[in-house]
């Protein structure tokens, strides 16, 4: 009885162990595979962080040439450098308004898929969610005011000067210049020009700056 009790004993246990077994190596793999799959994410997020990062650069960059070309139409119009009527057309003709959409689609995907979440790297995790969730929403809301600014400007001021920036017959530059010294033109170009310096060119340099982080904590504790 005790020889059949402890034969019994044994192949309980040995099929409990196995069990066991079999279901901690499930685990492992499936723990295994979720560490690929972030770690996959994680450089498709670097990837993505490097794009916006010079793709930031260049907007910046042509919001600064268009900002010239504000302050120097504002410079006119104070009187401080002398009115040319082909050099202000020409400058109202070349502004343009440029605005930012950062990629998003590595992050999004990785949290959609619950697997960024699972990253112990908090320090990461903080940083790019604060990119993703915040700078580049705060950025898009500011595109948008920069945008709608900008077609006021186009629709209601600087189309007057329509037919001098495409060079058509029987431009009246007479009145087109009393226009452009008007307190509705001016007003109109200082519109666009505060909404773009003072709130766009922070945001974005601001979104930048969050950028040079979140690859500066990669550096930090990902490709180290």
């Amino acid at each position: 009885m005790k020889t059949i009790l402890t034969r019994g004993g044994i192949e309980f246990l040995a099929v409990f162990l196995g069990i066991a077994l079999s279901l901690w190596v499930d685990d492992y793999r499936e723990e295994r595979e979720l560490k690929e799959r972030l770690n996959d994410d994680l450089i498709k997020i670097y990837k993505e962080v490097q794009a916006n990062s010079a793709n930031i650069e260049t907007i910046i960059d042509l919001n600064e040439k268009y900002l010239s070309f504000e302050e120097k139409l504002l410079k006119i119009l104070n009187k401080e450098i002398v009115y040319d009527f082909d050099e202000i057309v020409g400058l109202i003709s070349d502004i343009r308004w440029p605005t930012y959409f950062g990629e998003t689609t590595a992050y999004r995907s990785s949290v959609s898929s619950g697997r960024f979440n699972t990253s112990k790297n908090d320090s990461l995790v903080r940083q790019l969610s604060r990119l993703y969730e915040h700078f580049f929403v705060r950025l898009k809301l500011n595109g948008d005011i920069l945008d709608k600014q900008a077609f006021d400007f186009t629709g209601n001021h600087s189309r007057n000067f329509n037919k001098a920036k495409f060079k058509q017959s029987s431009v009246d530059t007479l009145t087109l210049t009393k226009y452009f010294f008007s307190d509705e033109f001016h007003n109109g170009l200082l519109g666009t020009y505060e909404i773009r310096k003072n709130y766009y060119m922070n945001r974005l340099k601001d979104t930048k700056a969050q950028l040079d982080k979140v690859k500066s904590t990669y550096d930090k504790y990902y490709f180290n």
